[in-house]
């Protein structure tokens, strides 16, 4: 490590708050593989090929996983965990808009894990940016 590279530290915050996004999509992918998790008023017909198991292994891959990488390498205090946050977050996003375009219906859920995934994407640019030394201007009134 330079002398201009940050010292690298845990996360524990972040860790915790991904540790619990993991937590809640790892029970979702769970319940969808196990048919645990019943999806109403004929959802199951809107997923990729009628299927909810497919859908909980997409889950899985493409959140669940993720997070669980953040959340240990927060914890740890990793170089890779800005990087794994602004990816993370922004899997989630994309996530969130995929499964709106196939359910076309609308939860509390997914408004709150839009908000929480451009948290993620906000605290990964933003640490990244701090860490490269930009500077974030702010934007030009009437801009």
């Amino acid at each position: 490590m330079t002398a201009t590279q940050p010292t690298r530290h845990p996360r524990r915050g972040l860790a915790v708050a991904a540790a619990l996004v993991a937590l809640s999509a790892w029970g979702g992918a769970a319940g969808l593989v196990t048919g645990s998790l019943a999806l109403e008023g004929g959802l199951n017909a809107r997923l990729p090929f009628h299927s909810p198991v497919l859908g909980g292994l997409a889950l899985a891959a493409l959140v669940a996983v993720p997070f669980t990488l953040l959340a240990a390498s927060a914890w740890r205090g990793s170089e890779r965990t800005d990087e794994l946050a602004l990816g993370s977050g922004a899997l989630l996003v994309g996530w969130i808009l995929v499964e709106l375009a196939f359910v076309r219906a609308l939860s509390f859920f997914h408004p709150l894990y839009l908000v929480i995934g451009g948290w993620f994407v906000f605290c990964g640019r933003h640490a990244l940016k701090r860490d490269r030394g930009d500077r974030v201007e702010p934007a030009a009134p009437g801009a």
